[in-house]
């Protein structure tokens, strides 16, 4: 016969046996309910997902597994994929609140953080999961309440540590069609900002009596931050501009090509290169201070009746010009770029063009060629010239295979872009 501390143990094992049995029970029906949600999720994703808005459903089927007010869904960089943080609600908590600790995460442990403050200022109870794909830690999923609403126990735990096992791979598969999406629409825009940006620089070389002119334009990657463009303005002179918005992409394309119109209707407005480049310095000052852009210019005008050349020039690389009998000189920017200061007036240089004087412009796509000898520079530009000059088209050319010799098979790290103009009577 049992004694008394016999029997007792045995009713104490019993009423243990009885709450996990209930424990059990519950996990077992809340991961039913919660799996039958995630399994109608992923039978109605597409193939091809088209947005990671369409992992909150996941989301919402464990907050009603795990009986939580919050749920969270943190996707580290993974195969060139930005990290991504999804809440319910929205914001909730913020993401460096609880990032900081997350690589306390065992692969197969939850991890319980205590007092993170939700977007009303009170404490919060969070419990986290990592999400594994191919061994590697991609992601983590969370659950959360108010401190004091309810306390999260080990059912809690295997709940959400299976839910995590289950959805993980869907959550980054989605996470990644999304990103192959996204980096579809930014390449789309990208040609279209280059059909627009290539539309606006001039099919052909101005057909000038007295004048060779040959011209190259070629942004380094789809769309670039030079431009150039020239105007017969109504005196008869003809204005030719180069210009070069700092930085690449997408941004710099969008600057160069509003500075090329801005340069076009200043100059067809018969104005000298001095007042095309206040104007458009005073128009463009303040989107360009709030953007942190800059950019440079050149402007030159060549009066064709009097064969007077004029230039001014915006922090540009200083233009090459040569005259009769004088060898080669620089023409240099006394003025700083565009969107430095509100008001410039940059100095005017001018000369009396005769026979056989050129000038050449160029950006610093070309003159900052790295070479064993450090920067490409104007000397290497004027090296690459043939000793008997025949034609602008000539200089240019030997310039563009010199350019190209010197990168030794490597494409160009920037835009490049050079005028040449050869005056002939």
């Amino acid at each position: 016969m049992l004694d008394n501390d016999a029997v007792h143990e045995i009713q104490s094992l019993k009423g243990k046996i009885r709450k996990l049995e209930a424990e059990l029970e519950q996990m077992t029906s809340a991961l039913s309910h919660a799996w039958d949600q995630l399994v109608l999720f992923m039978q109605a994703a597409p193939p091809q997902v088209k947005s990671t808005q369409d992992i909150i459903p996941v989301l919402e089927s464990i907050l009603a597994a795990v009986d939580s007010e919050f749920g969270a869904i943190y996707l580290a960089p993974y195969d060139g994929r930005p990290v991504e943080w999804f809440t319910i609600p929205s914001q909730v908590i913020e993401l460096a609140a609880v990032q900081k600790h997350f690589g306390k995460l065992s692969r197969h442990e939850p991890l319980t953080l205590k007092g993170v403050t939700a977007w009303n200022g009170d404490p919060t109870e969070w419990l986290f999961m990592p999400m594994i794909v191919s061994d590697q830690i991609v992601g983590v999923i969370g659950v959360g309440v108010f401190e004091g609403q309810r306390v999260f126990n080990a059912s809690d735990s295997r709940v959400l540590m299976r839910i995590t096992e289950r959805a993980a791979g869907q959550i980054v598969a989605t996470s990644l069609a999304e990103s192959k999406v996204r980096e579809l629409q930014i390449a789309r825009e990208l040609q279209i900002a280059g059909t627009i940006q290539r539309s606006i620089q001039p099919a052909t070389t101005p057909l000038a009596p007295g004048l060779q002119i040959s011209a190259h334009w070629q942004p380094a990657y789809n769309v670039g931050g030079d431009a150039w463009g020239w105007v017969l303005q109504p005196s008869g002179r003809l204005a030719c501009f180069l210009l070069d918005v700092a930085g690449k992409g997408l941004p710099a394309a969008l600057g160069a090509v509003a500075l090329h119109t801005a340069f076009k209707m200043a100059l067809d407005l018969d104005l000298s290169p001095v007042e095309a480049i206040h104007i458009v310095n005073h128009e463009f000052y303040e989107a360009y201070t709030n953007a942190g852009i800059l950019a440079t210019a050149t402007v030159m005008t060549i009066d064709l009746k009097t064969c007077m050349v004029e230039q001014a020039n915006a922090g540009h690389p200083a233009t090459l010009f040569t005259q009769a009998g004088h060898g080669w000189q620089d023409w240099p920017a006394h003025t700083p770029p565009l969107g430095v200061f509100p008001d410039i007036s940059p100095t005017l240089q001018c000369a009396q063009l005769s026979p056989g004087d050129m000038a050449i412009c160029y950006s610093d796509g070309l003159s900052e060629i790295d070479t064993p000898n450090g920067l490409w520079g104007s000397q290497g530009l004027l090296k690459a010239i043939p000793a008997q000059i025949l034609s602008a088209e000539q200089v240019a050319h030997a310039i563009l295979v010199s350019a190209k010799e010197m990168r030794q098979g490597q494409p160009a790290h920037d835009d490049e872009t050079l005028l040449v103009i050869r005056f002939e009577i």
